[in-house]
C-alpha cells in the first residue's frame, strides 16, 4: 500500500509553521508516505499569481511522471486540492482512493457549493472533518464521514506538571500575527494587563506591530519563533492560554497548551468547542460587541488567576488526561485503520 499526502500548504514567512501539522502527521504514519506541499510559498505578488500553476507542475513532475504508483491519496484542504488527487486518479491509477481532511475555510468559503465543488465532492471515498461543527457545516453528510483532530506531537505525552504557584508567565498567546487570530483583540487588552507577565509567540506582517508595543508595555514579551520543545516549555510556565480567533477549526494550540497542564480560554468557535470542556477551559461567545467581549475576556482571566490551587490542580489534570487522546500515535492509527480499509476493499472488488 503506496500512500501520497497532498497538500495546498507550505511555510512561508508571514506563517512559517503553516501545513506543519500535516509533516508530523506524515512522520508519525508507520509506513513511508509521499508528500507533496506548496514548496513555493512567499507573500511576494509573484508568487501570489503564480504558486498554483508551480504547485500543480511540481506535482505532475514529481508524481505523474514517475514509476511508483500510489494507493491512497490523501488530499488536505479539500478545494482545490482534490483537483490534484482527480487528475493523478484519471492519469496514473483509477483505483486509487481519495481521502480528503476538511480544515475550515475549504467549506465556508464555498457556501453555498458551486456546480464544480459538489462535482469534486463525488470523487471521494472519505471524508474526515477537523471537528464535529465542521462536519455538520458541510453541504452533505456522507456516510463515509468521520471527526478525526490534526494530533499533537508524541512529545506531549511526557511533560512535567508545575504549580500555579511556580508558573511565572500570566498569559501565553500563540499563534499567527493576524486579523483572523484576533491580534487587534489582544491589542485591546493589553493596555489592561500591564501589571501581568504576557508572552507572545508567533509571526506574521503584523510583526512590526508587536515590537512596538514591547516598547509600551515592559512586561510583555513577544518570540518570533520556537521549536516544538522550547514551545512545550512555555505552555509549561504559562497560567493560562488565551486564543481569541474569530474562525478556529483544529485548535492544535488549545490542546498542546492543556497537554501542558495549562488551562484555556478561547473565543467560540469550531476548533474551540471541540476541545474545551468546563473542566479544564472556557468558551467565550463572540455573539457580542468587541468591547462586551475585551470586558468578558478580563473576567475571565482574572478567575482564572484567582483559582484556589486545588481547583487549578484539578482543571491541569483533566486538561492533561483529555489531551492524552489526541496524540499523534493515536491519530496515526485511526488513520492507518482508515487506509487500510480502503486498499482491502479496493482489492476486494477485484
Amino acid at each position: 500500500m503506496q500512500i501520497l499526502l497532498i497538500s495546498n500548504m507550505g511555510p512561508k514567512p508571514s506563517a512559517p509553521v503553516q501545513g506543519q501539522f500535516i509533516e508530523l502527521q506524515r512522520q508519525a504514519l508507520p509506513v513511508p508516505t509521499a508528500y507533496h506541499w506548496m514548496r513555493w510559498h512567499n507573500d511576494g505578488l509573484l508568487n501570489r499569481l503564480c504558486k498554483y500553476p508551480v504547485w500543480l507542475l511540481d506535482f505532475v513532475l514529481r508524481f505523474v511522471f514517475c514509476r511508483q504508483r500510489f494507493d491512497i491519496l490523501h488530499v488536505h484542504f479539500f478545494y482545490p486540492t482534490i483537483w490534484l488527487a482527480i487528475l493523478y486518479k484519471c492519469l496514473r491509477h483509477r483505483s486509487a482512493k481519495i481521502v480528503v481532511t476538511c480544515h475550515g475555510s475549504d467549506i465556508y468559503r464555498y457556501q453555498p457549493p458551486g456546480t464544480l465543488y459538489r462535482w469534486c465532492a463525488g470523487w471521494v471515498d472519505q471524508w474526515l472533518f477537523a471537528s464535529e461543527p465542521l462536519k455538520q457545516a458541510f453541504y452533505q453528510q456522507p456516510d463515509s464521514a468521520q471527526v478525526l483532530a490534526a494530533g499533537i506531537a508524541a512529545d506531549y505525552g511526557n511533560v512535567n506538571r508545575l504549580d500555579k504557584s511556580e508558573k511565572d508567565i500570566d498569559l501565553l498567546f500563540v499563534g499567527s500575527l493576524n486579523h483572523n487570530k484576533g491580534l487587534d483583540r489582544l491589542e485591546q487588552l493589553l493596555p489592561l494587563l500591564q501589571q501581568h507577565k504576557v508572552c507572545i509567540i508567533g509571526q506574521g506582517l503584523a510583526s512590526g506591530k508587536v515590537k512596538q508595543w514591547q516598547q509600551l508595555y515592559p512586561k510583555l514579551m513577544w518570540l518570533p519563533s520556537q521549536n516544538p520543545l522550547q514551545l512545550k516549555n512555555w505552555y509549561q510556565r504559562a497560567k493560562v492560554l488565551l486564543s481569541l480567533s474569530r474562525q478556529e477549526s483544529f485548535g492544535l494550540v488549545m490542546t498542546e497548551a492543556l497537554a501542558c497542564y495549562t488551562p484555556v480560554i478561547a473565543t467560540d468557535t469550531d476548533g474551540a468547542r471541540a476541545q474545551l470542556r468546563p473542566e479544564f477551559g472556557w468558551v467565550i461567545s463572540q455573539q457580542q460587541t468587541e468591547p462586551m467581549l475585551i470586558e468578558q475576556l478580563l473576567r475571565q482571566l482574572k478567575h482564572c488567576w484567582q483559582l484556589a490551587e486545588p481547583d487549578y490542580l484539578r482543571m491541569q489534570q483533566a486538561g492533561f488526561q483529555y489531551a492524552q487522546t489526541q496524540l499523534l500515535p493515536v491519530i496515526a492509527s485511526e488513520l492507518m485503520s482508515i487506509y487500510q480499509t480502503l486498499y482491502k476493499a479496493k482489492h476486494d472488488l477485484k
